[in-house]
């Protein structure tokens, strides 16, 4: 098994209001992984997030960055939040520069990193982000997609180890969302773990490798999101619905199309792929 890069033990969180946000939580995150977090507003996700890199700082448990409890010390959060990124749901609390061009280098220009890299990063993430065309335009008059693609921007061009996207996809029109999967994959590709909140059942089921599930500031199932899917009293307790893929398969199964043991589709092609190929050895 991979090694542990982030580790939630025990955690317990309350607002200032006793607004309590995290219960007992715990989950553990590999180096490399794809991890979707789901559960609906209010189920702790954002205020688990925040947690990963210091922001917040819990009234009892622990955060762990690859096997060491993370220090408050305003140092050692400067070295994490250097390794540990966080692209937040609303892109107006990341966006803080004049210009597009100033935000995306304000990270590497922090790290006291040469001008040389600072231009090859910032640039290679306006690429990866398609933004490239904003480059020169001032922040507040950008869309929000827009805005939501910069603040995409701007961490990557810090390259933390782990990079987490809270509701990322929020926002983004159809083709910008497909492309933000796609650099998903890059990323991964790369080395890099990965951590996204969504809504979309279909997105999680289809493109994590793990999946936690959240309700009332608790994890309350974590695995394979497959095997999470054909919970039926957790879907039902995180008021969830099914991934059609995993609909579909299940309809085709109860009309005979499709053996029982025919494995759960993880994309659209295998579901295609499968049809065919078992219709034809029936007839």
């Amino acid at each position: 098994m991979s090694e542990l890069i982030l580790e939630a033990v025990d955690l317990e969180y309350s607002y200032p209001d006793g607004t309590k946000a995290l219960r007992n939580v715990n989950l553990q995150v590999h180096k490399g992984e794809k991890l979707a977090i789901l559960g609906s507003n209010g189920a702790g996700k954002s205020t688990l997030f925040m947690q990963f890199n210091g922001i917040f700082r819990p009234n009892s448990g622990t955060i762990k960055y690859q096997g060491e409890d993370i220090s408050y010390k305003n140092k050692a959060l400067i070295e994490l939040r250097k390794k540990v990124g966080i692209v937040f749901q609303d892109p107006d609390s990341q966006l803080f520069s004049a210009s597009v061009w100033q935000d995306i280098s304000f990270g590497p220009l922090n790290l006291g990193l040469p001008e040389e890299v600072v231009i090859e990063r910032a640039k290679q993430a306006l690429i990866d982000t398609e933004t490239t065309d904003l480059e020169d335009k001032p922040t507040h008059l950008l869309s929000y997609g827009q805005k939501k693609r910069v603040s995409i921007a701007g961490v990557l061009a810090m390259e933390p180890d782990v990079i987490i996207f809270d509701e990322p996809t929020a926002g983004l029109d159809p083709r910008h969302s497909k492309e933000f999967m796609l650099l998903l994959e890059k990323l991964s590709l790369e080395g890099k773990t990965i951590i996204l909140s969504t809504h979309d059942v279909d997105l999680a089921y289809f493109w994590s490798d793990k999946m936690a599930i959240m309700f009332g500031g608790e994890i309350i199932a974590h695995g394979d999101p497959g095997e999470l899917f054909r919970r039926p009293e957790i879907v039902k307790q995180a008021d969830l619905t099914l991934p059609w893929l995993i609909e579909m398969h299940s309809e085709l199964v109860q009309k005979g199309w499709l053996p029982p043991s025919t494995p759960l589709p993880k994309t659209r092609e295998d579901l295609f792929r499968s049809i065919p190929a078992k219709n034809d050895k029936a007839g």
